[in-house]
């Protein structure tokens, strides 16, 4: 009798690390899969000459093969870039760095970047005023769009959000069926109540609707710690000048698979 409860004693301990194991692989990959990270590529030696794809190994495949298009057509996709403007005077936005980064990286032969930032703008007011036209004179490829998310919290309401957001892109989508949409929640805000539940319901909405989704939130010190006043301007929701570079290489590394400095 003891020597079965020796071996049902052994066979437990057996089964939890197995299950502990397998828990924390998990973690890791949910972990690895929310934040692009750079990717090393042994078939690439130095003075080589390096293909584009060497920095898109963190792009889905529906951008992958619209770039590889330009370059067979020799016509650069173009790229548009749509989110709120700071309020508070910046050097440079996420947008801007981010530009610049794509133009050394890729070239304009294989991509332009077009932006636009709107101070105060919602998604209400993005439909009432037709602000989307601007986005189809543009012809994008890929869209990198900021719905606004902080500007309608507490305005607009998270559900008037989203069906915003669908109605915005089904115009986009009527002229440009092949378009590319990436969404991103806006900055997060200190010690924020309702807001983070409005950016979890953009994740879903993304992942249901078939978007690109990019939490950039997890390259921010939790916004429950004071150490996220360092990357904020005194206006909620507003990245400073270290902000709007922590935002921008977070997005960097997933365009271009690597990232300016701090």
């Amino acid at each position: 009798m003891k020597i079965g409860v020796n071996i049902l004693a052994l066979l437990l301990l057996i089964a939890s690390l197995v299950a502990g194991k397998m828990y924390w692989n998990h973690q890791a990959s949910e972990q690895s899969a929310l934040r692009p990270t750079k990717i090393e590529d042994s078939r690439y030696t130095e003075g080589q000459d390096v293909s584009w794809k060497q920095y898109a190994q963190n792009l889905p495949k529906s951008v992958t093969e619209k770039i590889e298009q330009a370059e067979k057509a020799q016509k650069p996709i173009k790229l548009v870039i749509v989110g709120s403007a700071p309020k508070e005077k910046v050097d440079k936005t996420w947008g801007a760095l981010l530009k610049e980064n794509l133009q050394s990286t890729y070239g304009e032969d294989l991509i332009t970047t077009q932006i636009y930032e709107y101070t105060d703008m919602t998604t209400l007011e993005f439909v009432k005023n037709e602000a989307y036209k601007q986005i189809l004179n543009e012809k994008p490829d890929v869209l990198l769009f900021e719905p606004f998310l902080l500007n309608d919290n507490g305005v607009v309401g998270i559900n008037n959000t989203l069906e915003n957001i669908t109605v915005i892109m089904s115009r986009l989508k009527k002229h440009n069926s092949e378009l590319v949409t990436i969404l991103q929640p806006s900055a997060p805000v200190y010690k924020a109540e309702n807001y983070p539940n409005d950016v979890k319901a953009l994740e879903k909405f993304s992942k249901e609707n078939g978007y690109e989704y990019l939490d950039h939130w997890n390259a921010w010190p939790d916004y429950r710690s004071k150490d996220i006043l360092t990357f904020l301007a005194k206006t909620p929701g507003q990245p400073n000048a270290d902000g709007e570079k922590l935002w921008a290489n977070y997005l960097e590394t997933y365009f271009t698979n690597s990232s300016s400095e701090l």
